[in-house]
């Protein structure tokens, strides 16, 4: 009997090649959302953001489900390249110390590029649909795990405990955020004072640990 064809379609190139123009034309549209908040400010709508483009509204409609779907998006893309800059700047560092620095001072310097587009994303993950997510928290998180993994290797580098990298990784980030929203609202001093501040007030405990191992058989 001769060999049947496999039951396996065959891919689908058109197929292919729809789903890629439709993912590179919703982020051309989410660079659109964008464009429209840098242009008029967080508290744009769909009459903005049309205006701004060019782009009727009942195109962006072909590609997402509606206002909240599209909003939501961009909250994502925009989260998404902070964490990407984020870590990239600690990445960058050799020394402990400067990796501290450097990711602090990326996160604030990104925020306040931008902190209408900020703003917007952090009005609409908030009046978003029930159920969904935090964007900036859930992106946040992917830095915390990755200052974690860093503060840890370190700690075992020096033969340490590395039992506070979680807590000490997402702590930092967590304060970092938080002192940047508020600094964005009540700018009371310039961008390197706070980094520098925020870097003075985590590194004494980030060293207490390597500290006390340095003092314990002299406590013996």
């Amino acid at each position: 009997m001769a060999n049947q064809e496999s039951s396996e379609p065959l891919p689908d190139g058109r197929r292919d090649r729809w789903r890629a123009h439709r993912e590179a034309r919703r982020a051309d549209l989410i660079g659109a959302v964008i464009t429209a908040v840098g242009e008029r400010g967080p508290d744009v709508g769909m009459d903005d953001i049309s205006a701004v483009s060019g782009v009727a509204k009942p195109v962006f409609y072909r590609y997402f489900a509606d206002k909240t779907d599209l909003f939501l998006a961009v909250g994502r893309a925009v989260a998404e390249d902070l964490v990407q800059t984020v870590m990239a700047a600690i990445d960058s560092r050799e020394e402990p110390r400067e990796k501290l620095e450097a990711g602090i001072e990326a996160y604030v310097a990104t925020v306040e590029a931008k902190p209408d587009l900020y703003r917007f994303v952090a009005a609409h993950q908030a009046s978003g649909r029930s159920g969904s997510s935090d964007l900036m928290g859930d992106y946040a998180s992917v830095v915390g795990a990755h200052a974690s993994r860093v503060i840890g290797g370190f700690l075992r580098a020096a033969g340490l405990d590395s039992g506070a990298a979680d807590p000490w990784g997402y702590g930092v980030v967590g304060m970092a955020r938080a002192a940047t929203d508020r600094w964005l609202e009540n700018q009371s001093m310039s961008r390197a004072d706070l980094v520098r501040y925020l870097t003075d007030l985590v590194w004494p405990g980030l060293t207490s640990q390597a500290r006390r191992a340095m003092a314990a058989p002299l406590q013996r």
